[in-house]
């Protein structure tokens, strides 16, 4: 799963000059912790189409350098630490074939300062003041365009020193750089529903996602339970879907190595819907349409789980859009299952580690059960929960709260604000369940 470490954002000033330091070999504080390149470092401004540049300036799943060459580019650096006062920085330059001298600027809060690479060595960047503890970010340019084939020096590492560091420094650390696909991803946040007594059988929860929290590559999931989920996505390269999924009861990645009576069959599915295998995270089947959902608006999901009494269970996913109408996902069957629903749980997540510096955000509400006997019941409780890139404190950009009659979910992004897991919420109650003509969802 998800690991990371903490960075940092607030009021850090520069006390030293704006000038070019010399190209003089430079020994690092013994006492200096080293922050990787790797896991710490994202393309957060380039010429061109950002999507299209980033994995072409940093490797998506490594974390590192490709091709920097652009001095519109611009990387940043993040970690967090829990103290103030004086922080020192320096870096560690690399020269990849083709790389000439230069100088590379570091900007903290609007205060720069240049340092001219003429070899590979370790060079000294300056202090900053730390005014207040949480997340920093450094941006890191070349200053002059190359000529053609030509690249900037490469930074394999920075090494941070002085009273600022007194407390808990978060980043990703150079142990846990392999798995930094996951911490440049950023932490995915949950809410765990309390369920009334009984056996559920629908499961109704509206989300909207806020114009400043709608982020492409980001999953708005409504409608989760033990073997699978559904809700809403937006994409890099497309445009915004719905997605419903069932896992199979057999655990792999490779949908090809399922066995045939442990395979989710497809009973149905809807007008412009795909229906099909998935793996990578587990296996099983998965349906999706493209439809353009838009922040601002209330968007709904609804699934059924039922036994169908044979050692099975059907699972039917139902979208409703900004105008009230129902669309079926797809009906799946799951083989050597016998449950109603159970697991009720929503999430946001970053599924791009090039977009895990941007924060997303998203209201759910009007929470709904209805039981096998057809009575429906009000959910108006639920519990914060993170991935292991939260949990291990990798990074601390997850939040989650109530303002009332909603949940709330934030993450990524390197802000402050952190809730800790396990923490419960609960919203107004006393609203009305949703009406809905089951025998025309039937016909769908």
């Amino acid at each position: 799963m998800h690991i990371l470490f903490k960075s940092l954002l607030p009021a850090v000033l520069l006390a030293a000059a704006c000038g070019a330091q010399p190209a003089e070999p430079y020994e690092p504080s013994p006492d200096a912790r080293v922050i990787p390149f790797r896991g710490n470092v994202f393309v957060t401004s380039a010429g061109g189409s950002f999507y299209q540049e980033a994995p072409r300036i940093i490797d998506t799943y490594k974390g590192t350098v490709l091709s920097w060459d652009d001095p519109a580019t611009v990387l940043s650096l993040y970690f967090r630490t829990e103290g103030k006062g004086t922080l020192h920085l320096a870096f560690q330059a690399a020269q990849p074939a083709g790389t000439q001298s230069g100088r590379l600027t570091f900007t903290c809060n609007g205060q720069s300062r240049k340092v001219d690479v003429a070899q590979p060595g370790a060079y000294d960047i300056g202090e900053f003041e730390v005014k207040e503890p949480g997340y920093v970010r450094v941006d890191i340019q070349g200053s002059e365009a190359k000529p053609s084939g030509a690249q900037f020096f490469r930074i394999s590492r920075f090494y941070a020193s002085g009273p600022a560091l007194s407390g808990e420094l978060n980043f990703t650390p150079e142990d846990k750089v392999d798995d930094c696909y996951w911490y440049r991803r950023g932490p995915s946040v949950h809410l765990f529903y309390d369920f009334p007594a009984g056996d559920a059988e629908w499961f109704y929860n509206e989300a909207t996602v806020p114009e400043e929290g709608a982020v492409p590559a980001t999953y708005y999931m409504l409608t989760g339970f033990k073997e699978g989920y559904m809700g809403i996505q937006t994409h890099t390269d497309g445009p915004n879907t719905v997605l419903f999924s069932v896992w199979s009861p057999y655990e792999t990645d490779n949908p090809g190595a399922i066995p045939e009576d442990m395979r989710i069959t497809t009973l149905r599915k809807g007008a412009g819907v795909t229906a099909q295998d998935f793996g990578g995270e587990g296996s099983g089947g998965q349906s999706f349409m493209d439809y353009p959902w838009k922040p601002g608006k209330t968007y709904g999901t609804l699934v059924h789980v039922h036994p169908d009494g044979k050692g099975n269970t059907d699972y039917t996913g139902y979208f409703r859009d900004e105008e009230g109408n129902w669309h079926l996902l797809a009906s799946f069957r799951r083989p050597h299952t016998d449950t109603w629903y159970k697991g009720a749980y929503s999430f946001l997540e970053c599924f791009d580690p090039n977009t895990g510096f941007h924060t997303r955000s998203v209201r759910f509400g009007n929470q709904w059960v209805r039981l096998k006997d057809g009575s429906w019941k009000e959910v108006t409780s639920a519990r914060f929960s993170c991935d292991n890139t939260g949990r291990t404190g990798m990074r601390g950009d997850l939040y989650g709260a109530s303002d009332g009659a909603q949940f709330l979910l934030r993450n990524c992004g390197f802000f402050d604000e952190r809730t800790e897991y396990g923490t419960a919420f609960t919203r107004t109650g006393g609203g009305t369940a949703p009406e809905i003509d089951f025998e025309s969802l039937e016909n769908l």
